[in-house]
């Protein structure tokens, strides 16, 4: 055994002992080389002791002949030295004059059954006749020709539909055998179609608009019949009842609305949060400039809604800072009015900056200072990662309107080079 598969072997094993690994590895890999070999050898003896059967080549190298069609033989020419492959076709032999006028009656005597198709015999013929044109069994063509192509066609499609009686139709089948050919005759007797009761029906009714357009073909107009075997007849437009579309389009519109809805909503929301995060650089830098001038957090709080309402501008920061004064005002504590600030923006950065608000407010200031100089310039790293993202999302947005430009590009410029070509 070779180095590389005893430690394959160990890292597949590593809690097994190696020799015993190996051991079964070897006992293994023997023991299906074995089975392999047997397996081959018996295949081989069926195969070399099964029986050969008769070949295709006979005394004198004589070939039988197909009894009909063609036969197909691949074999092998040796000749000066070497092998070669030959392909090709022996045809059956061809029948005397005799043999021929048998084939013909065996093959005329078999048509009858095998042009009924669906109906019981030739004399009680209904539905449509399959008229073949070849029997390959007896390498004979043959060709049809109807008595009454208005009843039976060539094809044999039976048209009696507008039959009313019983009528006699002779087909002729010319049949073909090498040299040789003989004409037989058939006598075909077509029934009227077995109409069902509907179909009587409607049939009737055809015939009836037929005669009332008949007889005001010179007329402006057209006279519908009243009745049709006594029995009254009531005709109203067709008109197509769309109310189940409507239903379905209505249903439709219902999800659309109320997924547009929600789509908008989560647009919203991921507005409002984009703008919280853009907006809480410049926010933290005025609240850290404001306090750093000694301000407490509640007037700075108060100074920067001054200047925001000063502004005339709408931010979402701002608005919930004004929600945060009134509830102050209200007399709400600053230590949950500040945490409430945080839970409703709702971002880690806010969490961060209400964190340290309120670390400020139980322990007081020592530290405040540095922990929001700190979160500032977290807070811009973040505004430059985030402005980053913004250009690589408006490069990929704007493939699509390049690519458009370019094809119209190569329009411009393949269409007046290819219309100058001479013709």
């Amino acid at each position: 055994m070779n180095q590389e598969i005893g430690e394959l072997l160990q890292k597949a094993y590593p809690l097994e002992n190696p020799k015993e690994c190996q051991k079964r590895f070897v006992r293994k890999r023997l023991k299906n080389t074995v089975l392999a070999a047997a397996a081959m050898l018996i295949f081989t003896l069926i195969l070399a002791l099964r029986p050969k059967g008769e070949g295709v080549i006979g005394e004198d190298n004589k070939i039988s002949r197909p009894e009909f069609g063609l036969d197909r033989l691949k074999l092998l020419a040796e000749y000066g030295g070497s092998v070669r492959p030959v392909e090709f076709e022996i045809p059956a032999r061809k029948r005397s004059k005799e043999e021929a006028e048998e084939l013909f009656s065996q093959a005329a005597e078999g048509l009858k059954e095998r042009i009924l198709g669906e109906n019981p015999s030739l004399d009680e013929v209904v539905y449509d006749l399959v008229l073949i044109e070849a029997l390959p069994e007896y390498d004979i063509e043959i060709d049809w020709r109807s008595g009454n192509t208005d009843l039976i066609r060539g094809d044999g499609s039976v048209q009696n539909k507008e039959l009313e009686e019983v009528q006699n139709v002779l087909l002729k089948a010319k049949l073909y055998y090498d040299r040789w050919e003989r004409e037989y005759t058939y006598e075909v007797c077509v029934y009227p179609y077995p109409f069902t009761e509907e179909e009587a029906l409607v049939r009737r009714l055809y015939e009836e608009l037929e005669v009332c357009g008949q007889e005001t073909a010179g007329q402006q107009y057209m006279k519908l019949p009243d009745s049709l075997e006594g029995n009254g007849i009531y005709w109203k437009e067709e008109s197509k009842d769309v109310t189940g579309i409507v239903f379905l389009l209505g249903v439709v519109l219902v999800f659309a609305v109320y997924g547009r809805e929600s789509s908008k909503l989560r647009k919203k929301k991921k507005e409002r949060e984009e703008e919280l995060l853009i907006d809480y650089p410049e926010f933290l830098s005025r609240f850290i400039l404001l306090t750093g001038a000694g301000m407490t957090v509640r007037g700075a709080w108060e100074r920067m809604l001054s200047d925001y309402k000063k502004s005339g501008r709408r931010r979402y920061v701002y608005d919930e800072m004004q929600h945060t004064m009134a509830q102050l005002e209200v007399g709400m504590p600053e230590l949950k009015a500040y945490e409430e600030f945080g839970r409703r923006c709702a971002l880690l950065s806010y969490l961060r900056f209400t964190t340290i608000l309120t670390q400020n407010l139980k322990k007081g200031s020592s530290g405040m200072a540095a922990l929001l100089h700190m979160e500032s310039e977290e807070a811009f790293s973040e505004r430059k990662n985030q402005a980053r993202r913004k250009g690589e999302e408006a490069g990929t947005k704007l493939l699509l309107p390049m690519g458009g430009m370019l094809i119209i590009v190569f329009v411009l410029i393949l269409v007046p080079a290819f219309a100058s070509f001479p013709v």
